[in-house]
C-alpha cells in the first residue's frame, strides 16, 4: 500500500511559535507510532507569503507537491493547484483563521481544507481571564494615568454580575464566555449559527446585536473574519454602548473600526479597551492608537503558546491522518461557503 505523503511548509519569517521543528514532528509521529509506517513526512520552508517566495522556494515546493497527498502550511500558490499537486487530498492550515487564502475560488472539487481551530484554548483562556479582570478593574484607565504622571484613583466593583457580550462563540469566543462565566458574569453570545451555548445565558442572532449592546459592561470580539463580520463594530455600535462599558478584541483587527474606537476613547464615549489584534501587524508607527487614552495593546500574543501551539497543530494533523486512513470524516473541516 502506498504511503500517505505529507509535506509541511514552514514560513521562515513567521515567529518560531508558528514553525514546526523537526523535533516536534518526530515527537508527533512517536505519539502515533502504531500508524507511523503508513505515512511519510517531508519539510520545507519559504518566505512569509507565497508572493515573496524565492525561485528556490518555489522549485523545492513544486517538487514535493508532485506526489503530496497532504499539505500543512499557512499560505501557498493557489493557481492551478490541481495541476501541480495532482494527488492532493487535503490542506491543513497551521492557523485557526483562513482569511489569508480567501476567496476560496481556487479550491478544486474534492479538495478538503482543515484548520487548527482549538489549539489556542489553554493559553487563550488564561489571557482572556486576565483581560476581563483588567477591564473590570479599569486597568487601561489607570495605565493611562500612570503614563501621564497622574495620581488618579479609580475605584471599581467586583466583576460578578456584570454583562459580557461575546461576538462569535466558536472555540475562541466560547473560551471568552467560559472565563466570563467562571468569574460570575452574565454572558450573552452573538452568533449566526448557534442558538445556545453551554457557557452563555443566551445566544442571539447578529441582527439583535444592537439590543445586546445597550446594557453591556464588556464587549468581546471573537468571531472569524469573513465578508459578513468585517467592521462588525464601528462608530454606530460604539455609540450604543454605555459610557461605562469596555471593549476587548482578540479575533482579527478588521472586525473593528479602529479609527472609530480611537475617537470614542478620546471622547470618553467608552471606558476602556484592550486590543490584541490590528488591521495591520505590526501596527503602523503613525497609528493614533499608540497615544489613545484608556487603551492597552498587546501585539497579537494572547493565544499562542511557544511550547504547545505547534505540537497541538501537529496532533490535529495526525488525528486527521488516522481518520483518513480509517475512512472517517476529517476534524476541523473548513466550510468554504462560510469562510471558516
Amino acid at each position: 500500500m502506498k504511503k500517505l505523503r505529507i509535506h509541511i511548509m514552514n514560513n521562515r519569517h513567521q515567529a518560531q511559535v508558528y514553525q514546526a521543528t523537526e523535533e516536534q514532528v518526530k515527537e508527533a509521529v512517536a505519539r502515533n507510532a502504531d500508524i507511523a509506517d503508513k505515512f511519510e513526512i517531508t519539510m520545507g520552508s519559504s518566505e512569509y507569503d507565497y508572493d515573496r517566495w524565492t525561485e528556490d522556494d518555489l522549485k523545492s515546493y513544486y517538487e514535493h507537491m508532485k506526489e503530496a497527498d497532504v499539505l500543512m502550511g499557512y499560505t501557498f500558490p493557489t493557481e492551478n493547484i490541481r495541476g501541480y499537486a495532482p494527488e492532493l487530498k487535503w490542506i491543513h492550515f497551521n492557523s485557526s483563521g483562513v482569511e489569508q487564502i480567501t476567496p476560496f475560488t481556487w479550491v478544486p472539487e474534492g479538495l478538503q481544507l482543515t484548520n487548527s481551530r482549538g489549539v489556542h484554548q489553554p493559553k487563550s483562556g488564561e489571557s482572556f481571564a486576565t483581560y476581563l479582570g483588567m477591564l473590570n478593574s479599569a486597568i487601561p484607565r489607570l495605565f493611562t494615568a500612570q503614563r501621564n504622571g497622574r495620581w488618579e484613583r479609580t475605584f471599581t466593583s467586583v466583576i460578578k454580575g456584570r454583562k459580557l457580550v461575546v461576538i462569535g462563540v466558536g472555540c475562541q469566543g466560547g473560551e471568552v464566555a467560559r472565563q466570563g462565566r467562571r468569574l460570575g458574569m452574565r454572558v450573552t453570545g452573538i452568533d449566526p449559527q448557534r442558538t445556545s451555548h453551554p457557557e452563555c445565558d443566551e445566544v442571539l442572532t447578529p441582527d439583535r446585536l444592537d439590543e445586546a449592546l445597550k446594557d453591556v459592561d464588556i464587549l468581546a470580539i471573537a468571531a472569524p473574519l469573513t465578508k459578513a463580520t468585517y467592521r462588525i463594530i464601528g462608530e454606530r455600535e460604539l455609540k450604543l454602548m454605555p459610557k461605562s462599558a469596555s471593549l476587548l478584541n482578540v479575533a482579527r483587527g478588521q472586525l473593528l473600526d479602529a479609527d472609530a474606537l480611537d475617537r470614542a476613547l478620546r471622547a470618553g464615549e467608552i471606558a476602556g479597551a484592550i486590543l490584541d489584534v490590528f488591521d495591520h501587524e505590526p501596527l503602523e508607527d503613525e497609528s493614533p492608537l499608540w497615544t489613545a487614552p484608556n487603551l492597552i495593546m498587546t501585539p497579537h500574543v494572547s493565544s499562542d503558546d511557544p511550547l504547545n501551539y505547534m505540537p497541538r497543530c501537529l496532533d490535529i494533523l495526525m488525528r486527521n491522518v488516522r481518520s483518513y486512513l480509517e475512512g472517517k470524516p476529517l476534524e476541523n473541516l473548513v466550510d468554504t461557503g462560510r469562510e471558516y
